[in-house]
């Protein structure tokens, strides 16, 4: 019986998991294209950590990729349980996107490196980056999660 209870716990989790992991390379890749065809440094911005401080100034960009799908996963674990309180899952997932593009203002302050912090195009790209993690969340956890 153990076995099956702990199935049935990894079989509740990798949903979750599958969400936060596509959630963030979606929102990594398209950061990163945008950096690529405009120049705006907001895919530095996403794997920033000068204000860690207990990591070095810069690791590989695999190893800061990998610490966003760290928070991403986190993210899409907190939704999972947010969404399971309301009927709007689509409103909590533009919410989340809309909070989380806020985080502009204190890493663009935190590091030389990034946008300005008036750099209002930097801003929208950003922006429309974490509304569509946002989306992505929610429809990821709709094909994954909430399907009967």
């Amino acid at each position: 019986m153990r076995i099956t209870r702990n199935r049935t716990q990894r079989s509740k989790w990798l949903p979750i998991l599958l969400v936060g992991l596509l959630s963030g390379i979606i929102l990594g890749l398209f950061l990163k294209w945008i950096q690529y065809a405009t120049g705006s440094l907001v895919y530095t911005l996403l794997l920033n950590i000068d204000f860690v401080p207990f990591l070095p100034d810069r690791l590989p960009e695999l190893i800061e990729f990998a610490l966003h799908l760290v928070v991403s996963v986190i993210i899409a674990w907190i939704y999972s349980i947010w969404i399971r309180l309301s009927p709007y899952p689509w409103r909590y997932g533009i919410l989340i996107g809309i909070a989380s593009s806020l985080l502009f203002i204190p890493l663009t302050l935190m590091s030389d490196r990034v946008p300005a912090i008036t750099d209002m195009t930097a801003y929208g790209y950003w922006l429309i980056g974490h509304l569509l993690y946002g989306l992505s969340l929610s429809l990821l956890t709709k094909v994954l999660l909430m399907r009967k």
